[in-house]
């Protein structure tokens, strides 16, 4: 799923990463007694020296924590394989609720998770992407039926698009990530993403080469960007806006065709 692939390459060290720019970020007045004060920026600039030098294995534990700890989080990116490519920018809460957008080749679709529910609004050329070459007049009665409308997915099929808590599960799992059973890794040094000091750390796993930036503030060692090369699913995405909480509703009911309803289901 999304987030298995997506984080294929953090898990394979055993290190997620980043930091964050949120909800938890400091007031105007304590932001401006920090830069007023030498002793508290030269706290920072120790801090993130210090998180520097510890080892992948150290950098994962803290990033896999404060990760776990999070209740939202915004991720948008691209991933790649031999056929299409998939585009996200999705706003993720622990409770399984989420909104955003996803696309498939340039074809878009608005989505929005409420529970165990999903809603897709897609454009027509987002359905026909999905519906397959072969599916013919079946797409055209599709496509016909969901027009300026919602659908709504069975069996919970984009939940785990929408679940922060399955989106993070592989950090936990690095085997089944894992292309080769021991991938080199590799703490580059301090760096920053969007003005957030940072520690990139490297993965070489086979054909496959993946960087990711770890925040470096302590209790916010939030994953901000990954970048996986190479490979079977090349990408990057960016992680934002942490903590920031959001409320979704599901679309009016009739706005909505239910996919999974024998009523609803277009005829052959």
């Amino acid at each position: 799923m999304a987030g298995a692939v997506l984080l294929t390459g953090v898990a394979a060290c055993g290190d997620d990463s980043d930091d964050g720019s949120s909800a938890d970020s400091p007031s105007a007045s304590e932001a401006s007694d920090a830069s007023a004060s030498p002793s508290a920026s030269g706290s920072e600039d120790s801090e993130s020296e210090a998180f520097a030098d510890k080892s992948v294995e150290e950098i994962q534990a803290a990033a896999v924590k404060d990760m776990r700890a999070l209740q939202f989080v915004r991720v948008a990116g691209t991933l790649r394989d031999d056929a299409s490519e998939l585009a996200v920018d999705l706003r993720l809460s622990a409770q399984g609720d989420c909104d955003g957008k996803v696309s498939v080749d340039g074809a878009d679709a608005e989505i929005i998770g409420v529970g165990n529910t999903s809603y897709l609004k897609g454009t027509e050329e987002f359905w026909r992407k999905s519906a397959g070459d072969d599916a013919g007049q079946q797409a055209d009665a599709l496509i016909s039926a969901l027009a300026g409308k919602w659908a709504k997915i069975p069996g919970g099929d984009f939940n785990e698009f929408c679940d922060l808590n399955s989106f993070l599960d592989d950090l936990d799992d690095p085997d089944d990530a894992s292309e080769s059973a021991d991938p080199q890794t590799e703490v580059v040094g301090e760096t920053s993403v969007a003005d957030t000091p940072a520690v990139e750390v490297k993965i070489y796993d086979d054909a496959e080469v993946s960087t990711v930036w770890v925040g470096t503030e302590e209790g916010r060692h939030y994953i901000l960007k990954m970048r996986v090369e190479d490979g079977e699913n090349p990408g990057e995405f960016t992680f934002s806006e942490f903590n920031d909480a959001f409320k979704v509703k599901a679309p009016p009911k009739n706005q909505v065709v239910d996919l999974g309803s024998a009523d609803d289901e277009p005829d052959d």
